[in-house]
């Protein structure tokens, strides 16, 4: 790269306003001479700073720089032979091109298969799909009072998991129990005793609860 040229700075007294007539007339034309060399000086520097650019700029691109007149808004990439630059269109761009992502191709989602991983298929019931507010406790859901008897198996068909609330009475003792299969339950809280307690369980869709035991207040958020 060329190396750009110093400017030269004017050696000639600058005319002052504060100067006489005669003084600054003197001082003017000798001034003026000097501009010229600092001018031809400026010039050489911008030649010298385009010329390096451009040579950093093939350098850094291996010298294979393509046109880019007619390539607005395409993506520069090196070509599969690693031997220069080129542009493509972003809409022709494959998934299975980008290394990263090489072991997912991403389908059609009409039809019966919606990708593949490590060459294994992923069969469409096999896919999980869910909205933004699905699936997520408290989201679009309310409290409210129901009523529930004692020992009687309740299913949650929401949809979604809820969460069920009961108050135990002061004088009895209270057992809250689970199942997924309304056959094996399983105890996760209970109630009662010296003083009136609480229990909230959360229930999965689609699973089974009941209450064992006196209640004073049964809410569910659902």
């Amino acid at each position: 790269m060329s190396t750009p040229v110093p400017p030269l700075v004017p050696t000639s007294a600058m005319p002052l306003a504060t100067d006489s007539d005669a003084a600054f007339d003197a001082k003017a034309f000798p001034a003026l001479a000097s501009l010229n060399p600092f001018g031809v000086s400026l010039e050489a520097i911008g030649a010298a700073t385009a010329t390096n650019a451009d040579a950093a700029l093939a350098a850094a691109l291996g010298g294979d720089l393509p046109a880019i007149t007619g390539q607005a808004l395409k993506l520069l990439r090196v070509n599969a032979g690693e031997t220069a630059a080129e542009f493509i269109d972003p809409a022709t761009v494959v998934l299975a091109e980008v290394p990263e992502l090489s072991q997912v191709q991403v389908e059609n989602p009409a039809s019966t298969v919606f990708g593949q991983v490590s060459g294994q298929r992923l069969a469409q019931a096999g896919v999980v799909s869910f909205t933004d507010q699905e699936q997520q406790i408290g989201v679009g859901q309310t409290w409210q009072t129901v009523t529930r008897t004692s020992g009687v198996t309740y299913q949650n068909t929401t949809g979604r998991p809820i969460m069920v609330s009961v108050n135990g009475e002061n004088s009895g003792i209270g057992s809250f129990e689970v199942s997924s299969d309304n056959s094996i339950f399983v105890f996760v809280g209970g109630t009662g005793g010296s003083n009136q307690r609480q229990v909230q369980v959360i229930i999965p869709d689609q699973w089974y609860y009941k209450y064992n035991g006196s209640t004073q207040i049964v809410a569910e958020l659902r």
